[in-house]
C-alpha cells in the first residue's frame, strides 16, 4: 500500500505543482505563496533518517521564514509516530480527504456539449476564478501554478445562454488521469453539470489511452463524494493536514 500511495502522490504533485520545492531527507517542502495546503505543505513520502522532532522543527523554521504557517500532509502510509508527534506539538487536523480511483477498462462515458482545450485559456481562467471568487493575488498565483504543469492537460467548461456556468480540468500522466478544479455555478448545481464535466473529461482521457482515473475529495463534501461514487470511483486511501497556527 505504501508504494501505491507514494506513486499516486507523485502524480498528484505533478498535477498540482508548487512554485518552489525543497527536498529535506526524504521530505518534500512545498511553497506556493499560501495557495492551497497541497502546494504549501510538508510531504513525507520517502524514507528518512533524521530524528522526527529535529525534522519537524526545521520544517517549522522554513515555513515561518516565508511567512507561512507550517502544514504537514499525513497519509495512511505515513510514519505512524509522526501524527502523534504533531498532535503533541499543537497541530490540529484539517480537511480529511479521500483519494479515490477508478479503473477505466470496460467503462464508457457520455461526452457532453463542453468546450475543451489542451491549454489553459483566458476564458477558462476567467470562469474558474469567477466561480471561486478569487482575489487578484490568488488568481496570479494559481495561474503561475497551472502554467507550470508539464504533462498533458485538458480544460473543460460549459456555457449556458452564452455564459460559462461550470468548468473542470484534468491532467494525464503515465496512463493515469486526475480530475481537478471541478466547480459549478451555485445557480445551476444539482442539474447534472458536474457529471457532464467529469464524463466528458474521462471520455477524452480514455481516447488518449488512459487506463486509471484518480481524484481527491474532501470527506465532508458529500455531494461530490456521491457524484464520484456514482461514476464508479472507490476510496484508495485517506490523508489529512496537520496545521499549526501559532509561532
Amino acid at each position: 500500500m505504501k508504494e501505491k500511495i507514494r506513486f499516486v502522490e507523485e502524480l498528484s504533485f505533478n498535477s498540482h505543482p508548487s512554485l518552489q520545492t525543497k527536498y529535506y531527507d526524504g521530505w518534500l517542502l512545498r511553497f506556493s505563496e499560501g495557495y492551497t495546503n497541497r502546494a504549501n505543505s510538508v510531504n513525507m513520502i520517502y524514507p528518512s533518517t533524521i530524528d522526527l522532532q529535529t525534522k519537524i522543527e526545521e520544517c517549522e523554521t522554513q515555513y515561518f521564514k516565508q511567512g507561512l504557517r507550517p502544514v504537514f500532509k499525513v497519509t495512511d502510509g505515513s510514519d505512524e509516530c509522526l501524527d502523534g508527534l504533531l498532535q503533541e506539538r499543537g497541530y490540529e487536523v484539517v480537511t480529511p480527504t479521500d483519494l479515490m480511483t477508478l479503473d477505466l477498462k470496460g467503462k464508457t462515458f457520455a461526452k457532453g456539449e463542453c468546450i475543451i482545450t489542451n491549454q489553459v485559456t483566458k476564458e477558462w481562467l476567467d470562469t474558474y476564478f469567477g466561480l471561486e471568487n478569487y482575489p487578484p493575488k490568488k488568481c496570479e498565483t494559481a495561474t503561475k501554478m497551472l502554467q507550470m504543469i508539464q504533462n498533458e492537460t485538458l480544460y473543460c467548461r460549459i456555457e449556458k445562454d452564452g455564459e460559462s456556468v461550470a468548468c473542470a480540468s484534468a491532467v494525464i500522466e503515465r496512463g493515469y488521469v486526475t480530475l481537478v478544479n471541478v466547480i459549478v455555478d451555485e445557480r445551476y448545481r444539482g442539474q447534472g453539470y458536474g457529471r457532464r464535466l467529469c464524463e466528458t473529461l474521462l471520455s477524452q482521457a480514455k481516447e488518449a489511452g488512459v487506463h486509471t482515473a484518480y481524484l481527491q475529495v474532501v470527506q465532508s463534501n458529500r455531494v461530490a463524494v456521491q457524484l464520484y461514487e456514482s461514476l464508479g470511483y472507490q476510496k484508495e486511501y485517506s490523508y489529512w493536514y496537520r496545521v499549526k497556527e501559532d509561532k
